[in-house]
């Protein structure tokens, strides 16, 4: 009995030896280490400043003004002066007439002047070619200012040198017939005029006139169209 009671006593405290030996040497189970996860770097952000936007600038444009300058055509009538053996066209409303010009001293033939506008401002010399009055004319003409622009042309078989030259809005125009085309009768003629650039279509309607100028034969002139040309002191 006494053996039992140690035996059992020695049994309890093996087993109480055992649990607490346990107790003592149990440690936490060891974690399975986990892949580390590196985030990839973000790049880094740049604040740029804002760029600037053009801003429309309205524009306000004056209105166009169109201006209709309007050519009244006036109708044309035929002139012609029988003695000198000239003829031409201009505007009907025109008052055209021809008289005889006063010569220096000493200076041999006649020499005729046709007013076509007044003031000197559209004219035709006629005059007989031995006066040799059309180098003169070239001479004058040469003179302008600026230096005019010299040319050659032929109006209705007729050969002119032509001279043109502009300044200040207006310009003069001479065509001076050669000796060559002289009429039957041995005149020549200086057709001058001055356009007005505040006039338009002035020198359009000169240059009309000049393309119209023609010479006739003594045989012709019963036959060719016109009005006689008026002849005053």
């Amino acid at each position: 009995m006494h053996f039992m009671k140690h035996f059992g006593t020695g049994i309890l405290i093996l087993l109480l030896a055992l649990l607490l030996s346990a107790g003592c040497t149990q440690s936490s189970p060891t974690p399975i280490p986990q892949p580390v996860t590196t985030a990839a770097p973000q790049p880094a952000t740049t604040l740029s400043p804002l760029a600037e936007t053009p801003m429309a600038v309205a524009t306000t444009s004056a209105p166009q003004v169109t201006v209709t300058v309007i050519h009244y055509i006036v109708p044309m009538k035929a002139w012609k002066d029988t003695e000198l053996r000239m003829a031409f066209e201009a505007p009907q409303d025109w008052t055209v007439k021809t008289r005889q010009l006063s010569l220096p001293e000493g200076s041999q033939g006649l020499e005729y002047q046709t007013d076509l506008v007044s003031n000197d401002i559209f004219f035709i010399s006629t005059y007989p070619i031995s006066r040799n009055q059309d180098q003169a004319y070239r001479d004058t003409f040469r003179k302008w200012d600026p230096a005019p622009v010299e040319s050659t042309v032929t109006i209705n078989g007729i050969t002119f040198d032509r001279f043109e030259s502009s300044k200040d809005g207006k310009t003069q125009v001479g065509y001076v017939a050669r000796k060559i085309s002289a009429n039957d009768i041995g005149f020549a003629s200086v057709l001058v005029f001055t356009a007005d650039a505040s006039h338009p279509f002035e020198k359009e309607d000169f240059e009309k006139v000049v393309a119209s100028f023609a010479y006739f034969t003594k045989d012709k002139a019963t036959t060719v169209p016109g009005e006689e040309i008026p002849r005053v002191r």
